[in-house]
């Protein structure tokens, strides 16, 4: 069971932290690693892992298994890097983006804020979206018909103030709702597989076969390191009140237990609701929300629907709080609260807005790998610039630079806008339709920032 380590009253549950991307002082600092386990836990146990899992099986061909090994690899991958980059929290007491100063200086600093600004804002739109939708069919099914659908953007709003509530209050708050949330959606979203388990499909095997299914596994695998990487610039906004002396270990793996947990869980999920209607799953006017609508009894359709809300919650808390701090360290003179507070009202304007995109199943996997492709080569640097003694920011600039640019090279832009045609096509066909512009940009950047610094030093 989780445990809550007592804080400062400044940083207690319901209080609004009066911190900022100021340094949090040693005095105010507590907890413990594994208390990041339960807060990375309450980010991915929402129905956005579901969707992303569902992928494997309804579009890229994989089978449960496999596709569950894919998934697997993917996102302990990913978050065994999200577990590196809490290490600057406790070390500095900084949040994620502002800790990068040292490393790309103040021009750099303020492009990685920019994007993360864009990348939270987006997210918590995104999430208000797929919560509202799942409220909306809540309703449905729970007698409202299709009024229960008509409310969708009422629910918008709603979820969106209730989100901006919480991030309002701080991290304090935030702590223990992720904890706790995590510990009750956890137990919950076993029972629920448990039920549907007669329905599943569990020996389903893949459709691809012969040199298409390496590039199936692979796109499958970049799939789930991206769902992890879009958070990169999130990780220490969450560690910075662990002491300094924490050690390195688990504030290293706790976060990889908690991405790991409900990817498993809610992965596994993901990949067999579309054996249950594969036709309906694929249906960009359906999906897997809807295949439970049509094919679980009511009363667990009313507690999948509760769930999604109640998970894309969790995760909403995380995207505004942290687009207030980044907001702040783009030089926004305000409190953290106010910024939280303008960053959830353009958050719920996008949300408002996309509820009339019909088509939202591809324009959701549109924005996630558009948005983390930055992500991950930003983060090979700042691993690689945790403790240089002389920072040199053009020479991070230009491996981040150039690790991006060789990501849009390695992208297969045909899944993420069907029938497109782009200048790699010749390289993706021999690849079998494998993306690996993750890995290679943290590749490429990383060799660029190490070579570059040899260099210097000679």
């Amino acid at each position: 069971m989780a445990t809550i380590e007592a804080v400062p009253a400044s940083e207690g549950f319901f209080q609004v932290e009066e911190h900022g991307i100021d340094p949090i002082p040693r005095t105010e600092r507590g907890g413990r690693s594994r208390d990041l386990a339960f807060i990375w836990a309450g980010a991915f146990f929402d129905f956005v892992t579901v969707l992303t899992a569902s992928y494997l099986t309804a579009s890229f061909g994989l089978g449960v298994w496999d596709g569950l090994l894919a998934l697997l690899l993917g996102g302990v991958s990913g978050a065994v890097l999200l577990g590196l980059l809490s290490h600057s929290g406790a070390q500095s007491g900084l949040p994620q983006v502002a800790f990068t100063q040292r490393i790309f200086g103040t021009a750099g600093m303020k492009l990685a804020a920019l994007l993360t600004l864009f990348l939270a804002v987006g997210w918590f739109a995104v999430d208000t979206v797929i919560a509202a939708q799942a409220g909306a069919q809540l309703l449905q099914v729970a007698g409202l018909g299709d009024l229960g659908l008509k409310l969708t953007l009422p629910l918008v709003i709603l979820i969106a103030a209730a989100s901006v509530v919480v991030a309002i209050y701080g991290h304090g708050t935030i702590r223990v709702l992720e904890t706790w949330g995590a510990v009750v959606f956890g137990g919950l979203v076993v029972v629920l597989v448990i039920a549907l388990a007669p329905q599943f499909k569990f020996a389903a095997g893949p459709t691809a076969s012969g040199a298409a299914y390496p590039g199936a596994f692979v796109l499958g695998f970049m799939t789930c390191f991206a769902l992890v990487a879009s958070w990169y610039p999130f990780a220490s906004d969450y560690s910075r009140y662990l002491r300094p002396e924490t050690p390195a270990r688990g504030l290293t793996w706790w976060p990889v237990v908690g991405v790991a947990v409900p990817m498993v869980l809610l992965g596994l999920l993901g990949l067999l609701l579309p054996g249950i209607d594969a036709k309906l799953a694929a249906d960009p006017n359906g999906g897997v929300l809807s295949v439970i609508s049509k094919h679980a009894p009511a009363w667990l359709a009313l507690l999948f629907f509760l769930l999604v809300v109640a998970g894309e919650l969790l995760s909403n808390y995380l995207d505004v709080y942290t687009a207030g701090l980044v907001a702040q360290t783009l030089g926004l003179r305000l409190p953290r609260w106010q910024t939280a507070l303008g960053c959830g009202v353009l958050g719920a304007a996008l949300a408002a807005y996309a509820v009339t995109v019909s088509d939202f199943h591809n324009a959701y996997e549109q924005f996630l790998t558009l948005t983390y492709l930055w992500a991950p080569a930003w983060a090979a640097i700042v691993l690689l610039g945790l403790n240089l003694r002389r920072p040199r920011p053009a020479l991070a600039l230009l491996a981040w630079a150039a690790g991006t640019a060789v990501s849009f090279t390695f992208v297969n832009y045909g899944n993420i806008y069907s029938g497109a045609h782009a200048f790699n096509d010749p390289l993706i066909g021999a690849l079998h339709g494998a993306d690996i512009s993750g890995a290679a940009s943290v590749a490429v950047a990383a060799l660029c920032f190490w070579l570059g610094r040899r260099a210097v030093h000679a």
